[in-house]
């Protein structure tokens, strides 16, 4: 059988060992490298050329996401996996910023990391329950039409739920606060959207949690 390739990049030495104890002791995945810090990573992973870099989100000196932007611009053939403790929207919306495929909250099991790794391997992106649970509950399902927005009420939409203020949306967008908040309004009235997780469940919904709008 072929094993899939899979580096670890985490600075407490029990759980890189664990972790990687654990990847090894599947049939078709193995452990090519380890590292606890940004700068051995990038050289333990420029070596070994992993298919999969799995990658703490609170590394000392460079941190997880900084590492991740920076191995998607040298290796984009390898896809990345975030492991951290934190567990809100903003970190996650900073991973999928930075081109994270994945995200696994450290409490939770190790099949939901191993899960994660096939998942991504498979093309998908991966969402870690403990997190989609708090931000997507299943209560009522998203009704509107995504195709009734303007790109520039999409985008303002999408921006929203990545985390986004309507400061920094109007920073990257380069339209005035008050344009922002009138795409906004406009595009929760036509979708009928009546609060921020509403606005996470149907963004999740349509896939635009794992693309970033330009």
């Amino acid at each position: 059988m072929h094993c899939r390739r899979i580096f670890v990049v985490d600075d407490h030495p029990i759980i890189l060992s664990g972790v990687g104890a654990m990847i090894n002791s599947q049939d078709d995945l193995t452990i090519v490298g380890l590292a606890g810090n940004a700068e051995d990573a990038l050289e333990g992973i420029g070596k070994t050329l992993p298919d999969v870099a799995v990658v703490d989100i609170s590394l000392p000196g460079v941190n997880g996401v900084t590492l991740i932007e920076q191995l998607g611009e040298r290796f984009p053939e390898i896809s990345c996996i975030a492991l951290t403790a934190h567990e809100d929207p903003g970190c996650l919306r900073q991973v999928l910023a930075a081109g994270g495929r994945g995200f696994v909250v450290k409490r939770s099991t190790a099949t939901d990391l191993l899960q994660a790794i096939r998942c991504v391997l498979a093309g998908d992106n991966y969402v870690d329950p403990a997190l989609a649970a708090r931000i997507l509950s299943p209560r009522s399902a998203p009704q509107g039409d995504p195709g009734n927005l303007s790109e520039r009420e999409r985008s303002v939409i999408q921006l929203v739920a990545l985390g986004y203020s309507n400061k920094e949306i109007s920073s990257r967008l380069n339209l005035s606060i008050k344009t922002i908040e009138t795409y906004r309004t406009r595009a929760t009235e036509k979708l009928e959207l009546h609060s921020r997780a509403a606005i996470v469940r149907f963004a999740h919904s349509n896939g635009w949690l794992a693309e970033l709008p330009i």
